[in-house]
Formats: structure tokens, C-alpha cells, sequence
């Protein structure tokens, strides 16, 4: 099979889907849905990406999109240096509504500005309040720590000293390898008894965590973790992701649909992780095919990255496509190919 060409890397949905305040959550086809407002989570993926981005294209278009997503993320932290996660388009945050995995995002995007960003001027303002967020590390979901040491690594390649991102990336990384050691089995080698959201996330932290710390039972876990999504998700020819409409639990058949590319996405990111970590090229060529499954290798021969618009579509269904192209699906387009080795 002939080798699909990589589409220019462009940012005009994303564009499109960002305002003054921040970026919107959802849009119906191409138009942004203003109705469902802003989320922090989609904010902070936004800053992960953008800053990745403004490296190799300073433009204008790219700092207007940093500074917004930024201030977005400033904006959502609370007195507690917690952070709020919904706001409605007028601008008013739902107190309401819980934050989930929301901080250990915001952790992330602040350590990827911290190590990635080319202009330092922003660091100062951006340490102390990943600082201040990264307090609440030993207290969040098993995925929020997932997302916190992938923040925590960026933060260390210019602090590398800071003996407190050190200890929590140890008690982040701790989390994850009791959760391993409860779940996993001789044909289960996972950190739940079920495999649902953002699942490539947590063998791509616990590479990370073995970068940082050099801990070998990190290694060993991420590197056996990362192999069992593999098998439960690439049949040998393309990736078919665990699918939403009721997941995998342990024991039971995995779900087909509903796919998500947020799945491809961070997959994309644990196989640069595992290639990093390895140097086996197996990953890299792996990595190259979780990342075809947007531009149509996947269970149903369909391409989810719209080259008209430049955005991608919000997932994969039993009888054919999502058509909305909202920002998570962007974003999670993105990223895997800012990701990609």
C-alpha cells in the first residue's frame, strides 16, 4: 500500500473556531457552536499545540493564538490554584461544574510553554502559576497525574534541579504503578480493569516519568503498557481505537465505535514517548500508522482531517462519519502531527 502524504501543517480551523476570549468547545460542521461556550480543557490542549507550533512559524496569526489561550488558562484559575473548566459565551465561568482531569491539562500546557516556548519573556509569569497549580498533584485522578507529568517533564528540561517537580513526578508516577500493579494480569496489562478515555496517556507519562527519574519499573511498565494498547488497538494493517459507545472492560469484547481521534492523538504521543525511550524503529513506524487513521486508514476507509477546512471530524461511527469538526477533534489532529517523529 502506498505511503499517504503528510498534509501541510495549517491552522485555519483552529482559527476559526477562536475568538477574544478563547477557543470554542464545539461547532456544528465547520461553524463554530457558540451556545456550548468555552472549556479549559480544550484551552489548554490549544496552548500545548500552539506553543509547539510558534517555534517553527513566529507569525502574527500564531502569538495572537498563544496569548489567548494563555490568558484563557490564567483566567480559569481559582484562589485555590485549582481551576475552573466551563464558561458560557457571556463570559461567566459554571461553578457549578466539576473540573475532572481539567488541572492536570492546565499543568501540562504551562510546562510545555515553560520547556518549549522560544520566547522566555512569558516564563516568569508562567512558573509561578505552574508552581502554585502543581501543589495539587498528590490529591488528582490517576489522569490528571498522567497529563501533570507530562507538564512536570517540559518544566524539568530548564529547571532541572527543582527538587519538588522531582517528588512529583515520583508521587505522580507512584499513582500509576500501584494502579498497574492492582489491575494487570497474565493477559491484562493495564491500569483500570477497563480501557475508556485518553488511554495512550498514561504509558506516554510513565515514559516520562522513567526519563526524568531514570526508574527502571517506570520503564518496565510503560513500555508493557504501551504494548498492550498496541495489541488491543492495531490488527497489522491500521489502528481501530477503542470505541467510546461502551469501551473495553477486562474479560468482556471491546467496543468498535464510537472512535475518537482525541485516541489517535495520544497514542501518536505515547509512540514518540516509547520511541524515545527505546530507539526501536517499530514504534516510529507504528507511530506513522496510529497517525494515518485520520487521513482514512481505519475501520471504516475514511478520512477524518478535512483538507478544505483544515480541521478534523469528531469521530467515527458504526454508520459512517461525525461531521462536526469541534476542537477537541481538531486539536487532537494537531497534535499528532506536531507529535510526529
Amino acid at each position: 500500500m502506498k505511503k499517504k502524504s503528510i498534509p501541510k501543517l495549517a491552522i485555519n480551523h483552529l482559527f476559526r473556531l477562536t475568538d477574544d476570549t478563547g477557543l470554542l468547545q464545539h461547532s456544528k460542521f465547520i461553524i463554530p457552536d457558540r451556545k456550548y461556550g468555552y472549556c479549559t480543557d480544550d484551552n489548554a490542549r490549544a496552548l500545548i499545540f500552539i506553543t509547539k507550533y510558534y517555534r517553527n512559524h513566529p507569525t502574527a496569526e500564531a502569538i495572537r493564538l498563544f496569548e489567548t489561550y494563555l490568558a484563557f488558562i490564567y483566567q480559569s484559575i481559582k484562589p485555590d490554584k485549582t481551576v475552573y473548566n466551563f464558561m458560557e459565551y457571556d463570559r461567566r465561568w459554571k461553578t457549578y461544574e466539576p473540573a475532572a482531569d481539567a488541572l492536570g491539562r492546565v499543568i501540562w500546557a504551562l510546562g510545555s510553554v515553560i520547556g518549549d516556548c522560544p520566547d522566555k519573556d512569558y516564563t516568569p509569569f508562567v512558573k509561578e502559576f505552574f508552581c502554585d497549580t502543581s501543589n495539587h498533584i498528590p490529591t488528582m485522578s490517576p489522569r490528571a497525574k498522567a497529563y501533570s507529568i507530562l507538564g512536570l517533564s517540559e518544566y524539568l528540561k530548564i529547571f532541572p534541579d527543582d527538587s519538588l517537580a522531582v517528588k512529583f513526578t515520583n508521587i505522580a508516577a507512584g499513582t500509576l504503578c500501584k494502579l498497574f500493579n492492582d489491575s494487570s494480569s497474565s493477559d491484562w496489562h493495564w491500569y483500570e480493569e477497563v480501557i475508556s478515555y485518553a488511554n495512550a496517556i498514561m504509558p506516554a507519562a510513565m515514559f516520562a516519568a522513567a526519563d526524568i527519574t531514570k526508574d527502571k519499573n517506570y520503564f518496565e511498565i510503560a513500555k508493557k503498557s504501551c504494548d498492550f494498547m498496541v495489541q488491543h488497538t492495531f490488527n497489522g494493517k491500521h489502528f481501530s481505537f477503542i470505541g467510546s459507545n461502551g469501551w473495553h472492560t477486562k474479560g468482556k469484547d471491546r467496543a468498535q465505535f464510537d472512535q475518537q481521534p482525541i485516541e489517535a492523538a495520544y497514542t501518536v504521543i505515547m509512540l514518540a514517548k516509547a520511541y524515545e525511550s527505546t530507539k526501536e524503529k517499530k514504534y516510529k513506524t507504528l507511530q506513522r500508522k496510529a497517525f494515518d487513521w485520520f487521513l482514512g486508514d481505519n475501520d471504516l476507509n475514511v478520512c477524518l482531517y478535512d483538507s478544505k477546512t483544515k480541521g478534523c471530524r469528531d469521530g467515527i461511527c458504526k454508520h459512517g462519519l461525525n461531521l462536526n469538526q469541534g476542537a477537541e477533534s481538531t486539536l487532537s489532529y494537531l497534535l499528532a502531527r506536531v507529535f510526529l517523529i
